[in-house]
């Protein structure tokens, strides 16, 4: 299992757990509700799961390297969560542009 962090720039600041109380917040109102982790989700045994039932993530966020987790405005997320029940989007190609990031206002159509 291998962690490619989410390409930036990202919205707000990291958030880097500063004690247990704060890794436990996150892992229990995002990790134990997303559909990334089947460990977590449902308590399934760690051994048992495959690499694709894993989040690595959480193990990043160990490291200090979750740039995924991230405080934003004041309030703490994870902007890699996907409710459980729902599809885990593919990754984006790393050769693919952003070809709209530049425009901050929507484009005009001419009638």
């Amino acid at each position: 299992m291998s962690y490619f962090p989410t390409p930036g720039p990202l919205p707000g600041d990291q958030f880097i757990p500063s004690s247990s109380d704060d890794g436990i917040y996150i892992l229990t109102e995002f990790c134990q509700h997303c559909a990334r982790d089947k460990a977590m989700r449902e308590g399934a045994d760690f051994d048992e799961c495959d690499d694709d039932d894993l989040c690595e993530i959480i193990a990043a966020g160990y490291r200090k390297e979750a740039v995924e987790w991230r405080e934003i405005d004041g309030i703490v997320t994870c902007i890699a969560f996907v409710p459980a029940g729902q599809p885990i989007p593919d990754p984006r190609c790393p050769h693919t542009l952003d070809m709209f990031a530049s425009h901050s206002t929507p484009m005009s159509v001419r009638g």
